[in-house]
Formats: structure tokens, C-alpha cells, sequence
């Protein structure tokens, strides 16, 4: 039994799949662990709660306000760039005439022309970005224009009758001149498309010496005027907040469905690295027992049948325990040396302590708790109960 106990030791030492299944399994469980770390993170710090809420409240909001149509803001954009290529074709062409004036396009170098070309895309593409800008610029006195004129006007106990008649004049006129804007940009748009229907009608065939610089210029003017009249029409700060709320909201959903696709992942990897130490932890158990019984099966079951005087044998009842099967005697009833566990120590402890299962489990408490951030339903609950208490 010393001898099976000595060579059992050895054996189980000297195998290299103890080392190397205990790394892979500590490597995938880090990996694991560090993936939900990952997760927990982001629901602790409730940044999806906190997207979800922003977002119910601002479709709260905007249910109650009035909403540009979905076609126009949908065009907006397009508009925007078409202009721009515009640009960037029409006044490319311009400033490359421009600087070659210097004398360039004469010197036939193929690298001036090639630089000609991109200085002059430049400029198209800036104005593009002014066009847009402009509209963002303008769009804030406009809104304030808006809000103003059709509030009425109030007068003071110090207010004389001819200043608050002059008061009264002012915001008539401002409120004329709100109402106007929208008529202006039609009449201007009608008078330069009658224009050039005029052209059209006055020359067939493009005129030799070009068309007049003013109607060009209009027609220049009015495809600038309104790529601007388009943005600012489009603007709706509502529907953008609710854009930019959503697309915020998507991303993060995104971002931890791909996280916890990782972390599943992980947890995957790291059962099969558990499943194969514990297939290694179970090889060397039977391995050591059956050099235990190899000692009574060879000689001491052999010498007790031949003198007849020890009496029967009872075999010992198996344990659940990993270490506990290495430490149970062959029979019970009597003693025997203690097979030594070596490496198997920390191995049964990795098995017995480290269950895949339990990483799942908080694997699921995680995704439950980002489903109920999604949905809000703590958010609802409050609202509603809110809404009764205002009701009562």
C-alpha cells in the first residue's frame, strides 16, 4: 500500500495535463470574470437607465408639441449636399480659371494642374459647410422672431399714449414682416424661374456670348437662398433630441448585446476548460485507486485468503466529495496510509469552488436587470403613480 501510494504520487505529479488544464482553466475563469466585470460596470453606472429615461421623457414632450413633416427633415440633408457638389463643380471650375491666371496652366506641369484641381475643390467644399452653417446661425433669431411677434403687447401705468401707439405700430410691422417671409422667398423664387423661362424663350440655343451675369447670379442666389429656406423649415430641436436620444440609446443597447455575446462567450470557453480538468481530476482519482486495490488485489487479499484468520472485508461507501474519494480507504473498517493528493489539491478546489454555473446565474441577473432598464418599468410605475396623485 506505501508503494501504491509513492508511485500513485508520482504519477500524479509528473503528468503534464495537471499544469497545463489548471492554467487554462484559471485563463478562461479571468477572462470570464473580467467580461462580467465589464457588464456589471455598465449597469451599475446606469447609463442605459439613464438613455431609456431621457428618451420616455422627450417623447413625452413631443407628443405635446407640433412636429415638422418627416419628408422635409428627411430631405434636408440631400438638399444641403446637392447645393454643395454644386458648388464644389461650379466655383471649382471658377477658382481654377482663377489661379491660372498666374501663368500655371500655360507651363503644361502636370503637378501645378493637379493642384489647380484640388485648391479649387476647396472653396466649393467650404461654402457648402457655410450654407449649413448659415442656416444653424440663422435659425436662432428666427425662432426668437417667431416666439415674439404674435405676443401681445402690455402696457405699463407709466406708459405715455403716443409711445405705446408708436409700441403698438412696431409690433404690427414686425408681426407684417413675419408673415411676409414666407411670400418674399415665393416671389423671389417665381421671379427668377419666369426669368429664366424668358431666356429659355428668347434663345433657343444658348446665346454666344453667354447669358446676362444678373441672371445667373439670381439663379446661383436661389438654389443658396434655398438649401437655407429647406434647413431652416427642417428644423425641428425636438425630433433632433429625439434622434440623437434614440441613436444614443441604440448604441449603448448595442454595445452591451456585444459585450454579453463576449462574455457568453468566455463563460462557453471556460466550462470547457472546467469540463476538462474535471475529465483529468476524474482520470487520476480512479488512476490512484486503482493503485490502491492493485496492492490488496496482488497481495494482501491474496495472503488473507490463504491463511483465513483476518476474518471478511467491507468495502467503503464512495464519497461525493473530489477529495474525499482520494481519501477513502479501499475497505472500511481498516487502516491504511493516506494516498497523497499533490497537485490534486488545487485542482478538486478549482472544481469544487469554481462552477460554471454560477457565472451563468449572474450572467442572467445581469441581463435581467438591463431588460428592466430597457423597459423602464420603475420609471412607468412612478409616472403612473404620479399621474393618479394628480388626478385625486
Amino acid at each position: 500500500m506505501l508503494i501504491a501510494v509513492r508511485t500513485g504520487y508520482e504519477t500524479v505529479r509528473s503528468d503534464p495535463r495537471v499544469v497545463e488544464r489548471r492554467h487554462a482553466a484559471n485563463t478562461a475563469w479571468s477572462g470570464a470574470q473580467r467580461q462580467l466585470t465589464r457588464l456589471r460596470t455598465t449597469i451599475e453606472e446606469k447609463r442605459i437607465d439613464n438613455a431609456a429615461g431621457e428618451l420616455d421623457r422627450a417623447e413625452r414632450a413631443a407628443q405635446s408639441s407640433r412636429r415638422r413633416p418627416a419628408w422635409l427633415r428627411a430631405v434636408r440633408w440631400p438638399v444641403v449636399a446637392g447645393i454643395g457638389l454644386f458648388d464644389v463643380w461650379y466655383f471649382g471650375a471658377v477658382f481654377r480659371y482663377l489661379t491660372s491666371e498666374t501663368g500655371d496652366a500655360e507651363r503644361g506641369l502636370n503637378a501645378v494642374r493637379a493642384l489647380e484641381v484640388v485648391v479649387g475643390i476647396v472653396p466649393g467644399v467650404v461654402l457648402a459647410i457655410i450654407i449649413a452653417a448659415s442656416a444653424d446661425a440663422l435659425s436662432r433669431p428666427l425662432r426668437a422672431w417667431k416666439a415674439a411677434a404674435p405676443r401681445p403687447l402690455r402696457r405699463d401705468d407709466d406708459t405715455g399714449a403716443l409711445t405705446y401707439a408708436l409700441r403698438v405700430i412696431g409690433k404690427w410691422v414686425q408681426r407684417a414682416a413675419w408673415w411676409m417671409l414666407p411670400f418674399g422667398f415665393v416671389a423671389f423664387l417665381l421671379f427668377v424661374l419666369a426669368r429664366w423661362a424668358g431666356l429659355r424663350a428668347m434663345y433657343p440655343t444658348p446665346p454666344p456670348d453667354g447669358y446676362r451675369p444678373e441672371s445667373v447670379m439670381l439663379l446661383i442666389a436661389l438654389l443658396t437662398i434655398g438649401a437655407i429656406v429647406v434647413k431652416l423649415l427642417a428644423d425641428d430641436p425636438v425630433a433632433d433630441e429625439l434622434s440623437v436620444l434614440r441613436r444614443r440609446l441604440r448604441l449603448l443597447r448595442w454595445r452591451y448585446k456585444w459585450q454579453s455575446s463576449r462574455t457568453e462567450r468566455g463563460i462557453a470557453a471556460y466550462d470547457s476548460a472546467w469540463s476538462d480538468l474535471r475529465t483529468l481530476r476524474d482520470d487520476l482519482v480512479g488512476l490512484l485507486n486503482v493503485k490502491m486495490q492493485s496492492a490488496w488485489e496482488g497481495f494482501i487479499l491474496r495472503l488473507r485468503s490463504l491463511h483465513r484468520m483476518a476474518g471478511n472485508v467491507t468495502a467503503a461507501e464512495g464519497a461525493s466529495d473530489s477529495r474525499e474519494a482520494l481519501l477513502q480507504p479501499v475497505f472500511s473498517g481498516i487502516p491504511q496510509p493516506r494516498m497523497e493528493l499533490g497537485p490534486l489539491v488545487e485542482v478538486c478546489r478549482l472544481i469544487d469552488e469554481r462552477d460554471p454555473a454560477d457565472l451563468r446565474k449572474e450572467k442572467r441577473r445581469l441581463d435581467n436587470l438591463f431588460t428592466d432598464q430597457i423597459r423602464g418599468e420603475d420609471r412607468r410605475e412612478t409616472a403612473l403613480a404620479l399621474r393618479a396623485d394628480d388626478r385625486a
